[in-house]
């Protein structure tokens, strides 16, 4: 499936080859790695690791029409036309393993591009796709219980808090969800 999403000032798209650097970034920044339950690696463990994420967003997009998308800026005074090179993060949607009518929104940055609502508004513009392109009901967030930061993206989206769990990832985390109704009522 095609995709390439605009916001005021991100581009979402699919990763390519070329995204393996800068994504080898993200990974190797111990910050970044905290809040994504990541083991320490070196910059060839994030390279590798960041090969594998690529390879695995591929596979998700020709398997299951969604999967994570290479964020990257507009350049300073434009919008959807003249973008910055650099890919600065991701975002998508991804398939949970026991869930029909669900999937999963997921998302990181670099930490220089923290606190500037770069991850909500990048979230915002795959919520509106998934529900409009997926036959999904709801979408579901999880981070840690601790990273208030990330608690406080999904709350800005209008996703409700339902407690914690350990369903997924092998550890407590803390899950939201949103209803395709309820995204539909908060965006009219």
């Amino acid at each position: 499936m095609k995709i390439a999403l605009q916001t005021p000032r991100l581009s979402l798209r699919p990763f390519v080859g070329a995204d393996q650097g800068d994504l080898a970034e993200l990974f190797a920044d111990e910050a970044v790695r905290q809040h994504l339950a990541m083991a320490p690696m070196g910059r060839k463990g994030a390279a590798a690791f960041a090969d594998r994420f690529i390879t695995a967003a591929r596979e998700e997009w020709r398997e299951g029409d969604c999967g994570a998308l290479a964020l990257r800026l507009h350049e300073e005074g434009t919008t959807a036309g003249s973008i910055n090179g650099s890919v600065i993060g991701y975002c998508g949607l991804r398939l949970l393993p026991d869930r029909i009518s669900a999937v999963e929104l997921l998302y990181a940055l670099g930490q220089s591009h923290w606190g500037h609502g770069l991850a909500t508004e990048a979230a915002e513009a795959v919520l509106a796709w998934g529900f409009s392109n997926l036959g999904v009901r709801e979408i579901l967030a999880f981070t840690r219980p601790d990273h208030t930061a990330s608690r406080r993206v999904m709350e800005k989206l209008g996703m409700i808090s339902g407690g914690e769990t350990d369903r997924y990832y092998g550890e407590t985390l803390a899950q939201y969800s949103i209803s395709r109704g309820r995204h539909k009522d908060l965006n009219n």
